[in-house]
C-alpha cells in the first residue's frame, strides 16, 4: 500500500517493490523465453513430481524449478553435476521475495549444435519441396499387408503386431528387421524402407519408427537419407516415432505421423468387427429398401390388374380392329382422290401443250417482222443502197461547214472506203446535170 507522507514524500511497501520487481522481470524480453546453460545442483525430486534444482556456473547461481505438467515429458534422469541447457524465464516469488528460473525445457548440454544442424536441414528439406502436403499419399482404407521396419527385438515390433491383430486377425504383417539407433543405424532403416518399396513384397502400408527413447536414441530419424527415404516411398509410409514433445524430421516427411508405434497400428489398420458390423447395416438397409420397392412394383401391379383392360382383354383387341378398319378405309379414300386428281391434272397438261404450240408460232412470226425491219435499218443495208458515210480526223461529218478546200476527208462505201483530197466546198444540194 501506498502512503502519503505530510511532506508529499511517496512510502511504498514491501509488497509493492516485490511486485514492481516481479512486473519489471517477467515483462522484460530478455529474461523470458531464453536458454540457459549451467551446472545441476542441490538437485531435489519432490513427492508432488516437482523437480527443485541450483543452475550454477563460475560466477553465480540460481534456483530452479521444474513443474510436474512440464517434467512429465522429460526422457532422462538429472543427476547431481550434470551440465545442462534449460528454456524459460525468470520470476519472483514474492513470498520469500527472491527470484527464480521456471523450467520447461531441460537439455543435456552438448545437444545444441545437434539442434543447430537438425535446424539447417529441416529448413532446407522444407525449400525441396519434400514436407509438402500435396506430396502426401493417403492411406488405404482397407490394407491386406502392411510392412514394419523397426527392431526385430523391441517393444514397438510387439506393439504394432497386439494392436493390428487385436483390430483385424487376418491383417499380414511383413518386418524389415532395422537397427533403430547408433552406429549403422541410417543405413539399416533406409534399406527397410526400400526393401518393401519392392512391388514384390506388395505391402499396401509401411511402418517406420521406434519405442520412446532420449533425444541421443530417436536421432536417426532426424539423419538426411532417412528422411528422404520416408518422403521418396512410393508405397504410404506411416512415421512411428515414439515422442513427447520434439518430432523427428521423419514425422515431417512421411504421409502420417504417430505419436508411438501403436497409434500407428491403429491408424493404418481399421478393426474388422467395425467394418463386419457397417456391412451388415448397410445390407439391411439395402435389403428394407429393396422389400419396399418390391412391395411398390406389386401395389402398382395390382392396381393395373384391376383396369377394365385387364378384366376383358378381348375388348381391347376388338377397339384396336375396329380403328384399324376405319384407318384402313380413310386411307383407300384418300388415294382415291388423290388418283383421281392427278388425271384431271395430266389432262390439263395435253391441252396446255397445244396452247403453247400455237403461241410460239405467233410469237416466230412476229419476231421475223421485226428482223426484217431492223435490217432496212441497218448501215450496211443503208450503204448498199448507194449512200456513204464521211469521216474527218476519224470523226463523222454531218455538214459541209466543217470541211474546208485542203482538207483530207475518208468516205466509206459498201465495199470499202476512199480517201479523198477536197478541192471546193459549196452548199449547194444537188445530183448533177439532167440530160
Amino acid at each position: 500500500m501506498i502512503e502519503e507522507i505530510e511532506n508529499n514524500e511517496t512510502v511504498y511497501s514491501v509488497s509493492d517493490i516485490t511486485g514492481i520487481l516481479k512486473q519489471l522481470i517477467e515483462s522484460t524480453p530478455q529474461l523470458n523465453g531464453v536458454w540457459v546453460k549451467g551446472e545441476i545442483s542441490n538437485l531435489t525430486y519432490h513427492s508432488s513430481g516437482h523437480i527443485y534444482f541450483s543452475l550454477k556456473d563460475e560466477g553465480a547461481v540460481i534456483q530452479a524449478v521444474f513443474f510436474k505438467h512440464a517434467n512429465k515429458h522429460l526422457d532422462f534422469k538429472l543427476e547431481e553435476g550434470m551440465s545442462v541447457v534449460v528454456f524459460g524465464g525468470v520470476t519472483v516469488f514474492e513470498k520469500r521475495g527472491s527470484y527464480q528460473f521456471i523450467v520447461y525445457k531441460i537439455r543435456k548440454e552438448g545437444l545444441g549444435e545437434l539442434l543447430q544442424k537438425i535446424e539447417k536441414l529441416k529448413e532446407q528439406l522444407y525449400k525441396e519441396g519434400l514436407f509438402a502436403p500435396e506430396r502426401k499419399k493417403p492411406l488405404p482404407a482397407l490394407p491386406r499387408r502392411i510392412g514394419v521396419v523397426t527392431s526385430p527385438t523391441g517393444a514397438a515390433i510387439r506393439d504394432i503386431i497386439k494392436v493390428a491383430m487385436r483390430r483385424f486377425p487376418n491383417i499380414e504383417i511383413i518386418l524389415a528387421p532395422a537397427k533403430v539407433q547408433g552406429q549403422g543405424a541410417v543405413e539399416s532403416i533406409v534399406t527397410g524402407i526400400r526393401e518393401l518399396n519392392n512391388p514384390e513384397w506388395e505391402v499396401d502400408v509401411i511402418i517406420a519408427g521406434r519405442g520412446g527413447g532420449s533425444f541421443e536414441d530417436l536421432m536417426a530419424f532426424n539423419e538426411e537419407p532417412v528422411v528422404r527415404a520416408f518422403a521418396g516411398s512410393k508405397v504410404p509410409i506411416i512415421s512411428a516415432v515414439g515422442h513427447q514433445i520434439d518430432h523427428p524430421l521423419s514425422d515431417l516427411a512421411a504421409d502420417v505421423a504417430a505419436p508411438t508405434p501403436s497409434a500407428a497400428a491403429e491408424i493404418a489398420v481399421p478393426v474388422k468387427a467395425e467394418l463386419v458390423a457397417a456391412i451388415e447395416t448397410h445390407t439391411k438397409r439395402m435389403l428394407r429398401r429393396l422389400a419396399m420397392m418390391v412391395e411398390s412394383f406389386a401395389n402398382r401391379i395390382t392396381l393395373i390388374t384391376r383396369r377394365r383392360v385387364f378384366q376383358n382383354p378381348m375388348s381391347l383387341v376388338e377397339n384396336y380392329e375396329l380403328t384399324l378398319a376405319d384407318i384402313e378405309n380413310r386411307l383407300q379414300s384418300l388415294m382415291q382422290k388423290r388418283i383421281t386428281g392427278t388425271k384431271e391434272r395430266l389432262s390439263r397438261v395435253k391441252d396446255l401443250e397445244l396452247i403453247i404450240k400455237n403461241r410460239l408460232q405467233n410469237y416466230w412470226h412476229i419476231f421475223m417482222m421485226n428482223a426484217s425491219k431492223l435490217e432496212h435499218l441497218s448501215p450496211v443495208s443503208v450503204l448498199k443502197r448507194g449512200y456513204s458515210i464521211t469521216l474527218k480526223d476519224s470523226q463523222v461529218v454531218s455538214s459541209v461547214r466543217k470541211i474546208h478546200k485542203g482538207d483530207v476527208i475518208r468516205v466509206i462505201v459498201y465495199d470499202g472506203s476512199m480517201q479523198c483530197d477536197v478541192q471546193s466546198v459549196s452548199s449547194e444540194v444537188g445530183f448533177g446535170k439532167k440530160g
